[in-house]
């Protein structure tokens, strides 16, 4: 609902029409008040309707730097929807990707669970597995055990020669090797 109001500006009186409350209008009021009295003091020739279109010049300055802030932040809002919007499909994708590992794991838990009780060749998924028990070796002599352990040392020695004689083939080829001899 529209009122009158009678208003002070800068010592000037005014009658304005507004549908703001009396505290809303007396803020207004207040800060161009403020603003008009400041530019004043800054620059005392200044008249007082050039006071009111500095002010009036700055109001509308804020006014568009605001609505580009608005803009921005719009703009920003509507990104970052977007973004989460992927972001949510990629965790839909890797919690489905999750469950599928989940079920194989439980999956191959029970054939390994079955292949302990009875050892046989078990398929998995196109894969085959020999369930037969490992047999370890028994412990050797210590006499038997130092030579072997040098004939392991000189083995390795000799691979790591070998090696060195070769040079890997770029990362996709890790298998690929060839001789510089």
């Amino acid at each position: 609902m529209k009122q009158r109001y009678n208003i002070t500006v800068a010592d000037m009186q005014l009658n304005i029409i507004s549908d703001a409350s009396q505290d809303e209008v007396e803020n207004i009021v207040g800060i161009l008040d403020r603003r008009m009295r400041d530019i004043n003091l800054k620059s005392p020739r200044c008249t007082k309707n050039e006071a009111a279109i500095l002010c009036a010049l700055s109001y509308c300055s804020e006014r568009l730097a605001a609505q580009e802030a608005y803009k921005k932040a719009e703009k920003d809002a509507s990104r970052f929807a977007a973004e989460n919007e992927h972001l949510k499909k990629a965790v839909e994708d890797l919690r489905a990707e999750l469950e599928t590992v989940r079920q194989d794991n439980a999956a191959m838990r029970l054939v390994l669970e079955h292949a302990a009780e009875k050892p046989q060749q078990l398929s998995f998924e196109g894969r085959e597995f020999d369930t037969a028990p490992v047999e370890t070796p028994a412990p050797e002599e210590p006499s038997v055990r130092a030579e072997s352990e040098a004939t392991a040392a000189r083995e390795t020695e000799e691979k790591s020669m070998k090696a060195a004689n070769k040079r890997r083939v770029g990362t996709m080829f890790d298998l690929l090797t060839f001789s510089d001899i």
